[in-house]
Formats: C-alpha cells, structure tokens, sequence
C-alpha cells in the first residue's frame, strides 16, 4: 500500500471510529459504574473511597456544561482516538506508510470502539501510555524533560489508579535488564521523586480518611487461596483483547524482538507491554483479572508489532480486525435497537435493573408521589448511582452493600435519619418484613415499569438503634478493620459512629 493510500485509511478510520463512537455514547445507557463516578463528580473530594480522585476531578469539571452521557463521556471518546493518532506518530520516524496501518489497526479493535464508559480507567489508560511514550523519549533523548515529563504522567496516574503502579515497576526493569546508563539511572530517580511527589497527596488523604484507597484495594477485595480458573480465562481474555493475528505475528517476529531488545522501540515497549502482562499473569492465580485492567498496557503491544511486523502481516491483521469488529459493531448496535421488553428474555434476571438505567425518568414518575418529607435510598451503588444521576437528588446506601461501592459511607449520616422516614426504590423482590427491624411501620408497594416489577419500599419511623446494631457494626468489622501496623490518622466513618479511629 503507497504511502497516500495508508494515510487516507488511516484518517479515514480515525473520524469513522470517533463518530461510531459518539453514536455509542449518545445511545447507551448510564451504566451502574459510570454513574457512581458521576457522584464523585458532584460531591468534589481529594479522594474517593474505591479508587484514587482523578476521574472524580474530571467530571466535577465536565458536569457544570451538561449531564449528557455522550458530553460525560468524551474523555474516554476521545482517549482511544489519541492514543491511536499517538501510536502512529511513534512508528511513523522508523516504519514510514506502514505506521499508518498499524495506526488504523489499533483504532478498528473492537475494545476501542465499544469502550464508551467513563470509569477509574479512563484517565489510567491514558497515564500509563503517556508515562510509556515520555519514557521512550527519554531513551532516545536522554533529555531531562522526557523523564520530567514521564514522571509526571506517573504521578498523575498514580492519582487515577494503582495500575499505574505496574508501568513504573517496567520502567525500573527495562534499566535493570536491558539499559544500565547512568544517565538513564539518574532519570528513572528523577521519574520516581516526581511521581511520588504527586502521589503524597493520595497518601495523606488515606491517612486521614480510613486509608480506604489501600483497604479496597489490597485487603478488602483480594481472593483468598488459589483460583484454578483464573490462568485459563486471563490467557482467553488475552487472545481476545489482542487478537490471533497480531499474536501469530508477534510469534513470527519472536527472533527479532530477542535480537533488537537493547533498542528503545523494540526492548521499551517490549518491556512496557510484557512486565505488567506478566505480573497480571502471576496475579491470576490469586484473582479474576478484569479485562479493563488490561486496557493501559494494551497499546504498547500495536506499538511492539508495528515495529517489527511487515506490510502482508499487519494487511492480514487489518481484514481480520475489520470483520471482527464489524461482528461487535452489529451486535451492540442490534441491543441498543431492540425495544426494552425485549431484552426480557435475553436476560430476565437482570431486567429490573436494565429497566431502571434506561428508563430511570418513567421509574422516577411511578416513585416521586411518595417521596416526599423522605430520605431517599436503595440497596446498591449502581442503582443509587443511576437514581442521582437522572433525578439530581442524593440517594442513600441502604444496608451493608458490598466492597465495591462504599463512597455513600462518607456521604450519608445515618444518626440523622432516628425517627425520620424514608422512600427505597429496589430492583428485587424482598418483602417488606426484610426491612421491618429498620422501622416504626413498613410497607411495599410494586410498581409496573416497562413490565419490570419496581418495589417502592416506604418505611416509617427509622430505628437507628437497630440499625446501628445490625448494619453499621458489620460494615465496620467488614471494610474498617486496620491493620495494625498500619497508622491511622483519622476515619470519619468509624468516629462519626463509634467514637474511635
């Protein structure tokens, strides 16, 4: 393929993708995560209970120019975009037209069309691959501001979440196994004191508040004991993410990459890609990795096989991924088209849920009669989440809900509620005897969304006793048990409830 025939293909992909993109956003649902991060927004902080402030921070900025999901979403619209743009300007020095191809390879992968959801991820991804991409420079270079700029993009990931931890541990092994220069020595020192100059704040405000980054994250939410499934389903999670072909090339080239790794943009983004992939390799033995966990390390490996993979590899790749992403574009275009009832049978044990994130005003208009002089609540993160998001109306966690989710604890005074009464809107079918100990008198009242049953739970005369004894201990001896060499400066759940850190 000439040069001007790559480019075209290459630009043209870029705007088909983005405006694919944006008719995803526009028409997909808030989803349960999504909303939840919305919250954040609302309520500014300098930390989050799950995860670090830095998708928090973005929406408190995005949301006073619209609620839109397709406005709210545009970070993570754009973030694919540019990093496919980036992945072409990388190669394009050392691989001329072919940078092109493997630029529109990575903007055509399914992932980077479907992934519409603003999430902790968002910012990561693009942390992570700019750490990498300044680094890279910083190799060829050995200019300091390369390695002020990687260590900045360090620090601000370590702000969004802690997979960014997995990229600065890979800087430090590529100078371990393949540089050892003193310059690149004293850089990599340089990238750590900036990145840990930024990542103090993180610290400090984990240290005043529960360390609840720390808990979610490395107590909380970690798997016990060996999963046998867990190798087999991240290999399958791999060969989907980056496909049989570009594996099959990546294989063929195995003797180029052994012999080209003291090259910055072979051995760099060898390293980038494979260290983390490894570990999270290692890490599957103990827990289920997500797909989205891979999803910052996932452009280094294009940057790899465009390196090294030849025009007939990667136009082989190109037909592949276009007809494999062609498959996902009609399925999810098929779902978002089907009427809502529909989706009743595909997947009846989710339906409610469905119901209330695509029809949250109809649900919002069946409960508001009874809403008022209540508190507002429901049992889970995801549909309180989608509750405020639609309504603008804060919406408790009621109950001890699960690890995930638990910023409500920092949002919600329950001793405020004694004697009070409140409206809960759920997507199961408990009885309302279920939430009789919690209150003077209880009721339930069903109601009919779209043919999904909605319980309207009013209850009358909060007892906080009661629920002091039965909820709030368990969450506390479930989510705020300390290690005890861990130093706790303050934890406003336990003190606000128990009087002791």
């Amino acid at each position: 393929m000439a040069a001007p025939g790559a480019r075209r293909l290459f630009y043209a992909a870029l705007a088909a993708t983005l405006i694919l993109k944006l008719l995803f956003a526009t028409f997909l649902p808030m989803t349960g995560d999504e909303a939840y991060f919305i919250v954040w927004g609302m309520h500014p902080a300098m930390g989050y209970y799950d995860h670090p402030p830095m998708v928090g921070w973005w929406l408190s900025a995005l949301l006073p120019f619209g609620h839109a999901e397709w406005w709210l979403r545009m970070p993570v619209i754009l973030l694919n975009t540019f990093i496919g743009w980036a992945v072409m300007r990388i190669l394009r020095p050392h691989r001329g037209d072919l940078a092109y191809l493997t630029g529109t390879l990575y903007l055509i992968a399914p992932v980077n069309l479907y992934n519409v959801l603003i999430t902790t991820d968002t910012p990561v991804i693009l942390f992570i691959f700019l750490t990498g991409w300044a680094y890279y420079q910083a190799l060829v270079s050995q200019a300091w501001r390369d390695y002020v700029l990687s260590g900045l993009a360090v620090g601000l990931g370590m702000l969004s979440k802690y997979f960014e931890g997995l990229i600065a541990i890979a800087l430090g092994a590529h100078w371990l196994l393949l540089d050892r220069r003193r310059r690149s020595f004293l850089g990599l020192l340089l990238v750590a004191a900036i990145g840990a100059a930024l990542f103090a704040q993180n610290i400090w405000w984990n240290y005043e508040h529960c360390w609840d980054n720390f808990l979610f994250n490395l107590v909380n939410r970690t798997h016990h004991g060996l999963r046998v499934d867990g190798p087999p389903v991240y290999l399958l999670t791999l060969l989907y993410l980056i496909t049989p072909p570009i594996l099959l090339g990546l294989y063929r080239v195995r003797g180029q990459i052994r012999a080209r790794l003291r090259e910055p943009l072979v051995g760099g983004f060898a390293v980038f890609a494979g260290v983390p992939l490894l570990l999270f390799g290692l890490l599957s033995f103990k827990n289920q990795i997500g797909l989205h966990w891979l999803l910052g390390f996932y452009p280094f490996v294009f940057v790899l096989y465009g390196a090294l993979c030849e025009a007939k590899a990667q136009r082989m790749a190109l037909r592949f991924m276009f007809w494999f992403s062609a498959a996902h574009v009609v399925l999810l275009g098929t779902l978002l088209a089907l009427p809502t009832p529909a989706l009743k049978h595909i997947a009846p044990k989710f339906y409610p849920i469905v119901v209330l994130g695509s029809h949250t005003a109809a649900v919002w208009k069946a409960a508001e009669p009874y809403a008022a002089g209540r508190h507002l609540a429901t049992r889970g993160y995801a549909t309180a989440g989608i509750l405020e998001y639609h309504t603008q109306r804060h919406f408790a966690v009621f109950g001890t809900g699960s690890d995930h989710g638990r910023e409500d604890d920092s949002l919600t005074d329950f001793r405020n509620w004694n004697g009070q009464n409140v409206l809960l809107i759920s997507t199961n079918d408990l009885p309302a005897t279920a939430y009789a100990p919690y209150f003077e008198k209880v009721r339930k009242v069903v109601v009919d969304v779209q043919g999904a049953p909605i319980s309207l739970i009013l209850g009358d005369g909060f007892k906080y006793a009661q629920y002091y004894a039965k909820i709030l201990k368990p969450i506390r001896n479930s989510y705020y048990r300390f290690p005890h060499w861990l130093p706790v400066g303050q934890c406003p759940f336990t003190q606000r409830y128990f009087g002791t850190k």
